[in-house]
């Protein structure tokens, strides 16, 4: 799994900023998440290979296209995954940073909180990188997926301790117009301004010259220093979507349906933005996180209605398993060979069903096995956080 590919895990599973035992726990927020982990941990390679089983050639044609990363501009429903997350770590700020707040917590309290949740997430980062492999300072990459969301919540954290949701809305708009002046008027060494190109742009050249050992793309980092900046835009978007959840009014339908308006407000302003700045998921222009949090909107209203409002559970519970310990999954992938002992479970399975059965059976059960290690963690009640 590339690292573009992966996402992060972030919520209040992974933080340690945990709710205080009054604050409700939103079970759309961690299905939402456990279905977002789900095409990260073996989704991407089921769902098409179903398709391909029934013979659904056109869907399965479809189903690639859209579970791969675009090349630079444009957009598919594999870009969201590592938004989506950003955007519910955003989103459970709500119910841990402004609750303590609420209740009295110290601000400085808060901030070492914060602090320690970035450095923890830089540091596992590292290590799903390679860090142990010691493969010399030039070739280790510095940034990461975990990484980025550690530093882009901890300068959201910031906004959310020290403003009301009034400031949040002006750092989230400030940071996405100066982010977007930014990339269209200072000029590149050797290249001009407003070149949006691996080469060319702003961000890529802050990496080139500030980030130490190894970009992921040659000359550019899509997890890079810059980006850091619209990434927080984004948490702090699921932050102020975390106050609303949290408001006593408007109450059960009429709150989907405001997270869906909202949702498609933002979609288009995206698209239209899409004009003047590109979506662009490599740079995280400021078109791609108003789109990518319009869908992620969309998103958690359809998941909120049918799960907390309509009370329809149990085809999320699988899912719940997932996204209650996204960090558990995300780095024991990179530690634990769960693919070793799928093989090791229904090799025999396979070989008995045939080659064309191959190919589904090995994603279901990879799943399988990693779904059941995370349900006995699930039901012995532990919870990687950083």
């Amino acid at each position: 799994m590339s690292t573009q590919s992966s996402a992060p895990v972030s919520s209040e599973s992974l933080a340690p900023l945990e709710p205080t035992a009054k604050a409700p726990r939103l079970a759309s927020i961690d299905a939402l998440r456990g279905f977002d982990m789900f095409w990260i941990i073996g989704g991407e390679g089921l769902v098409p290979a179903v398709a391909a089983l029934f013979g659904w050639t056109g869907l399965q044609g479809i189903l690639e296209r859209n579970l791969e990363h675009s090349k630079w501009n444009g957009f598919t429903a594999y870009d969201l995954i590592f938004p989506l997350f950003l955007f519910l770590s955003g989103t459970t700020m709500s119910f841990a940073l402004t609750r303590r707040l609420e209740q009295g917590e110290r601000k400085l309290v808060l901030h070492w909180r914060i602090l320690r949740r970035m450095i923890l997430l830089v540091f596992l980062g590292l290590l799903t990188e390679g860090l142990l492999k010691f493969k010399g300072y030039d070739q280790q990459r510095f940034a990461s997926v975990l990484g980025l969301i550690g530093v882009a919540y901890f300068w959201a954290g910031l906004v959310v301790i020290h403003r009301g949701v009034r400031g949040q809305v002006a750092w989230m708009v400030g940071i996405l117009l100066g982010y977007w002046a930014a990339m269209k008027f200072i000029p590149v060494p050797g290249v001009g301004a407003g070149v949006w190109t691996q080469a060319g742009y702003l961000g890529g050249y802050i990496d080139r010259h500030l980030l130490p050992g190894r970009l992921y793309g040659k000359i550019f980092d899509p997890e890079g220093l810059f980006v850091t900046l619209p990434a927080a835009a984004l948490a702090l978007m699921g932050a102020l979507t975390g106050h609303f959840l949290r408001a006593p009014s408007p109450a059960g339908y009429r709150k989907a349906v405001y997270l869906l308006l909202a949702g498609a407000i933002a979609i288009r302003v995206g698209l239209i933005w899409d004009h003047w700045f590109p979506v662009n998921k490599q740079m995280w222009t400021s078109s791609f996180i108003v789109f990518s949090g319009g869908l992620s909107l969309v998103l958690l209203g359809v998941f909120y209605w049918a799960i907390d409002v309509a009370g329809w559970r149990w085809w999320a519970f699988p899912f719940i398993v997932i996204g209650m310990n996204p960090l558990t999954i995300y780095v024991g992938q990179h530690f634990i060979s769960f693919r070793f002992t799928s093989d090791a479970l229904f090799a025999g399975v396979k070989r008995l069903a045939g080659a064309p059965y191959e190919p589904a059976l090995s994603s279901l059960g990879l799943l399988i096995v990693e779904w059941a290690f995370l349900y006995f963690l699930y039901r012995k009640k532990i919870f990687l956080r950083a």
